[in-house]
């Protein structure tokens, strides 16, 4: 029996054994950090072969990468929806905050796992890459720039404005990992709002 009630996959489909492995392998990146975590404790909580493992992923290091980058795109998509659906950058400001809120809300392991290893990742990518440019980063700095392109914000450099917005967010997301924040984000939407929305004015 798997370790893990939860057999939510990343890539894969619900309550398959990739799904399986994927949840198991993210619950222990999230918990222990990726490097300390081997295959072997991968496979028995998500209670299959080693060798079932392998005829998934390849290697560790391939299941992590592909995990977060299934769940950074996710985020983007999310990112662009919410933007989409607004036509002034105060409602698309509101409408990113929640959209992030949700995805943490919704599956705090995956957020979370995310959350800690943008570090690991991100300094990997060209600048300009198709996976890059997939980010919720490079979705939230297009969204500014064309906001100040449309006079609502004032000019700038819009990466360091989509830096400081998401930083609202993200270390908001990091005092809760840490304990030091209680309840779910979206308990601490309109605070988070009302921040990210002075950072666009400033």
């Amino acid at each position: 029996m798997s370790g893990f009630s939860d057999l939510r996959g990343v890539t894969a489909a619900d309550g398959t054994t990739k799904a399986r492995i994927e949840r198991a392998a993210i619950t222990l990146f999230a918990e222990q950090g990726v490097d300390a975590v081997t295959t072997r404790e991968i496979a028995a909580a998500a209670g299959v072969s080693e060798g079932a493992l392998y005829r998934h992923y390849k290697s560790k290091a391939e299941l992590a990468g592909t995990a977060f980058f299934a769940i950074h795109q996710r985020l983007a998509g999310a990112v662009r929806a919410a933007a989409e659906a607004h036509g002034s950058i105060e409602g698309q400001a509101r409408a990113v905050v929640a959209a992030y809120c949700d995805a943490a809300d919704e599956d705090w392991t995956l957020f979370s796992y995310h959350l800690l290893n943008t570090h690991r990742f991100l300094p990997t990518l060209p600048r300009g890459g198709k996976r890059e440019t997939e980010s919720p980063v490079a979705a939230v700095e297009q969204i500014i720039a064309d906001a100040m392109a449309r006079g609502e914000t004032p000019k700038g450099d819009p990466d360091l404005k989509a830096a400081m917005a998401l930083g609202v967010v993200l270390q908001t997301a990091l005092h809760k990992f840490y304990g030091r924040i209680p309840g779910e984000m979206s308990a601490h939407r309109p605070a988070l709002e009302a921040a990210v929305i002075a950072v666009l004015a400033s």
